[in-house]
């Protein structure tokens, strides 16, 4: 049997997996990681969202993948009342923009898509 075991330490977490039937041999298999969670607010949450990423993979939670409709992502954004700077306004706004622009060209792509289909079928029917 695979056991997950998650222990506090003082910079962050320590996740053991064990497995008392290591390929199948009832041998005893054991891994630890640590993820130093000391200041990573500051750091963008990278440990942080790593430690949730591996232990939502151990655990086997399906997060979706590239192909999904919805896929739940461990991401950062701003507090409720934080307020940004114009540097990260413009960045933000920079950043919505390229997403706008991926946006539209999913359209142009699925317009185009639908044209040549339709081109297809009518052809098929003559």
């Amino acid at each position: 049997m695979i056991t997950i075991k998650i222990e506090i330490a003082t910079n962050g977490v320590i996740k053991t997996i064990t497995d008392d039937n290591y390929n199948g041999a009832n041998e005893l298999n054991e891994w630890k990681t640590v993820y130093d969670t000391d200041g990573d607010s500051q750091k963008g949450f990278n440990n942080t969202i790593q430690f949730l990423s591996d232990l939502s993979d151990d655990l086997g939670i399906d997060l979706g993948n590239k192909f999904s409709k919805e896929v739940l992502s461990f991401d950062t954004d701003w507090g409720s009342h934080y307020d940004p700077n114009i540097d990260e306004l413009k960045e933000r706004i920079k950043d919505l923009n390229a997403e706008i622009k991926e946006c539209k060209k999913g359209i142009d792509f699925i317009k185009r898509d639908n044209i040549a289909k339709s081109l297809i079928s009518s052809d098929v029917k003559k």
